[in-house]
C-alpha cells in the first residue's frame, strides 16, 4: 500500500524535483504540492495524508511552526538548505532531515524509514524490505553476501571493499552509492563519501568517528545529521 504524500516548499525547482522523486517511487502517491505554506496547511486541515515533505525557511509560515500545528497527524521529512535546524526538526519527531541539494539516493533512504515506521504490510512486501543477503560481483565470481556479517564498506579508487565480521574482505567494482542504495536504510548508513556502516555493528561514536571493533571511521559533515538520526 502506497503512502500518500504532500509536499510544501516555496522553491519552484525543489518542488519540481521532489514531485519527480515521489512520482518515481512505487510506494508513494503524490496527493498535492504547494509553494505557499498557508495553502498547504489549509489542505492538511481538510485531508488525510501519510507523509509530509516540508521545507523550513518559507515566507508567511516557518516550516517548524507548521510542523507543530500538524504534529501527530502525519509523518514529516524536512527538506531544507539550512543544517542548523536539524535538532529542532528531530525534536518534532521528524522521520528524517534532508539537506538540499537532495539526491534521489538520500531521498529513498528517508522514505524507507517512513515506510518502515508506518507499520506492518503484507508478508511479501516485508520480505522484500528485509533481505538477509545480497549477491555481489567480486572478480569473476558472484558472491552471496550475508548482511548480518557485513560491518562496513570503504571505497578507494575504482574499488569498494566490504569488511566482514570474520575478518575477511570482499572486493568489488560496484559503486559505493549503488551499494548503499541496495541496503536497508534502517540497517546501514553512509557516514562519509567513502564509507558506510552497519548501524547494529557500531560499538560507539567518539567525536567525529565511528568505532566498529578495532576500526575507526570518520563521519563527515555532509552525512552527520542523517547518521545520528539513524543511529539514535
Amino acid at each position: 500500500m502506497a503512502l500518500n504524500v504532500i509536499i510544501i516548499d516555496d522553491e519552484p525547482l525543489a518542488l519540481k524535483l521532489l514531485s519527480k522523486y515521489v512520482d518515481n517511487h512505487e510506494e508513494l502517491t503524490l496527493m498535492a504540492s504547494f509553494s505557499n505554506p498557508i495553502d498547504g496547511l489549509e489542505y492538511l486541515g481538510n485531508h488525510t495524508t501519510d507523509l509530509l515533505l516540508l521545507d523550513i525557511q518559507m515566507p508567511e509560515l516557518n516550516g517548524l511552526h507548521l510542523a507543530r500545528l500538524v504534529k501527530g497527524k502525519c509523518k514529516i521529512i524536512f527538506t531544507t538548505a539550512y543544517g542548523e535546524h536539524a535538532l529542532a526538526g528531530f525534536e518534532l519527531d521528524a522521520i528524517d532531515y534532508l539537506l538540499k541539494p537532495i539526491t534521489y539516493e538520500r531521498f529513498q533512504r528517508a522514505v524507507t524509514k517512513a515506510i518502515i515506521s508506518s507499520g506492518p504490510r503484507d508478508k511479501a512486501l516485508q520480505k522484500r524490505d528485509t533481505p538477509n543477503h545480497l549477491l555481489v560481483k567480486s572478480g569473476n565470481r558472484i558472491v552471496r553476501l550475508e548482511l548480518d556479517k557485513l560491518l562496513y564498506g570503504s571505497s578507494s579508487g575504482d574499488y569498494l571493499t566490504l569488511y566482514l565480521a570474520d575478518g575477511s574482505k570482499l572486493l568489488t567494482l560496484e559503486n559505493l552509492t549503488d551499494m548503499v542504495g541496495r541496503l536497508q536504510a534502517d540497517q546501514f548508513c553512509r557516514i562519509h563519501r567513502s564509507h558506510f556502516v552497519a548501524l547494529q555493528k557500531v560499538d560507539f561514536v567518539e567525536r567525529r568517528r565511528v568505532v566498529i571493533g578495532k576500526h575507526w571511521l570518520p563521519v563527515s559533515d555532509g552525512y552527520r545529521e542523517a547518521f545520528f538520526a539513524a543511529f539514535n
